[in-house]
């Protein structure tokens, strides 16, 4: 059931940041991080795409380990906002050298906050089916 869940929060999370990263704020983030459209062509390859959804099954069978291996005494919510408090931490502080703008930031640290919380909810739904 651990890769189960690893996989299938995976596979919602890829499909999720495809709408996020379209139709939700697909023409901002692009205008704000200056690309065109022949450069966002160049960008979404088969090859990164599938990339993408590999890093997206490791990062999703990770957070369910993490969830599942953290003591039982600490509230699934506190494990995800320590899990937000890294992951977006770190990422704002990259984005910020590496000269990003805010609203970049906004839509790609957002984009982190909403997988995690598939994770919770789904580990929430499903944690207790795991057995090792």
């Amino acid at each position: 059931m651990f890769y189960l869940i690893g996989v299938v929060t995976g596979i919602i999370s890829f499909f999720v940041g495809c709408i996020w990263y379209t139709a939700l704020f697909g023409k901002a983030w692009q205008r704000l991080m200056g690309f065109s459209d022949e450069k966002i062509k160049t960008i979404f390859k088969p090859q990164r795409i599938i990339v993408a959804v590999i890093s997206e099954l490791v990062a999703a069978l990770c957070t369910v380990g993490i969830f599942y291996n953290l003591p039982a005494a600490i509230p699934l919510i506190v494990k995800a906002i320590m899990l937000i408090v890294i992951i977006v931490g770190h990422g704002v502080k990259l984005a910020i050298f590496d000269g990003k703008k805010a609203g970049v930031i906004f839509i790609n640290e957002g984009f982190k906050i909403i997988t995690i919380l598939l994770f919770v909810i789904a580990f929430a739904l499903f944690g207790h089916l795991i057995v090792f």
